[in-house]
């Protein structure tokens, strides 16, 4: 046979399976409904391991392993089809936005947070100012702030590791997104300076370690890039330290500017998030967070990303961190459990396909947690 011939058998062979295909599922609703009638769960491991051993053993050698795949997908397809059947969707409670809000941000005036907070809620913002991130988040958590900013991800560096940690141990949700470019200058407090000492908040280092290394200067991290400006302000470190800051943080603090974009890369920007300790669901709010525990066994990824698929709803960032011992305290098998998987997709919880595939989630996962339901400002503005 030559090649169009070939396809075309290939082309019958699949309409035959897709037939096939199609008789199963319909098989399937029958046994969605003797479940809901029997009060029976979705998911009969025995039953699973059963079926998929059977394959194994009827399939020729070679395609052992991926008769086993085909077979397990198909089954997940059927697990999606009977949970969406099963799940009773229930309507999400949320909280009205804030009136004349009080905002927590980390540092002190100039610094890049301050200015993430100044573009969501106004140049007029009530900002109360912390040291640390978890100042910030305790702050919200006891309504002392009505919201917190703080940074969640660098261009450059990845993920702010305090922030991903701070979510781990506090019921916050995150109900606004947004990016801000940041054009990093090293400052002094005179241009005579002779730089042996350059302070900054650790992400900032990071993100010119290439201009750092060519400078060949010892490094300091400080709770924030504003924070580092006024305490070189103050010759806290001495004439020849010189600190990492923005431009107008340098301006802010009298400094002098010795040399502007220093980060490794020109297209550095930062992604800050806006916490609330209510959960708050905008009418343009187009993204979902949550994070979730998965069993450490293989496979428990893919059969989560097949619900996703399923449901036809597109996971835009998927990151694992290790699982918080707070975490990791509540679940019943802890060793079985290392990391925690935070996951944003386009969607809106008001979506009863959305609030029924997270229903399931709930039930399934040692651990679950929906993180927000909020506006991604960057996609407003085309960042």
């Amino acid at each position: 046979m030559n090649l169009d011939e070939i396809r075309k058998k290939i082309d019958e062979t699949d309409d035959r399976l897709l037939k096939l295909f199609s008789e199963r599922m319909e098989l399937c609703e029958q046994v969605a409904e003797y479940k809901a009638k029997n009060g029976m769960a979705v998911f009969q491991g025995a039953r699973e391991k059963q079926v998929l051993d059977a394959i194994g053993e009827k399939s020729a050698p070679k395609l052992k392993s991926a008769s086993r795949l085909l077979f397990s997908q198909i089954m997940e397809i059927s697990k999606c089809l009977q949970t969406e059947r099963l799940t009773e969707y229930q309507g999400v409670k949320t909280a009205a936005p804030a009136e004349n809000p009080v905002i927590a941000c980390p540092g002190i005036r100039g610094s890049y947070t301050e200015e993430a907070s100044f573009r969501v809620f106004g140049k007029n913002a009530r900002i109360i100012y912390s040291d640390t991130f978890g100042e910030v988040f305790e702050a919200v958590e006891e309504g002392k702030a009505d919201y917190g900013v703080v940074p969640i991800e660098n261009s450059t560096a990845g993920g702010v590791d305090g922030t991903y940690d701070l979510l781990g141990r506090h019921d916050m949700y995150i109900e606004k997104r947004l990016s801000i470019p940041v054009k990093h200058v090293l400052a002094a407090k005179t241009g005579e300076c002779a730089v042996k000492k350059v302070i900054s908040h650790e992400q900032a280092l990071h993100q010119c370690r290439g201009f750092l290394k060519e400078m060949g200067c010892e490094t300091e991290a400080a709770e924030n890039t504003s924070i580092a400006a006024r305490n070189v302000s103050l010759s806290e470190y001495g004439g020849d330290t010189a600190c990492i800051c923005s431009e107008h943080c340098a301006k802010l603090y009298g400094l002098t500017v010795l040399k502007k974009n220093i980060a490794d890369s020109s297209d550095n920007f930062t992604r800050f998030i806006i916490i609330s300790n209510k959960l708050r669901v905008e009418e343009k709010a187009d993204t979902i967070s949550v994070c979730l525990s998965l069993p450490h066994v293989s496979g428990s990824l893919f059969r989560l990303l097949t619900k996703f698929s399923y449901c036809g709803l597109n996971l835009t960032k998927i990151e694992s961190r290790p699982m918080p011992l707070r975490i990791k305290a509540l679940m019943p098998d802890r060793e079985n459990f290392e990391v925690i998987f935070y996951l944003d997709f386009e969607g809106s919880l008001l979506d009863p396909s959305v609030g029924k595939l997270l229903k399931s989630l709930e039930k399934e996962c040692a651990y679950y947690r929906v993180l927000g339901n909020f506006r991604d400002l960057d996609k407003e503005s085309g960042v």
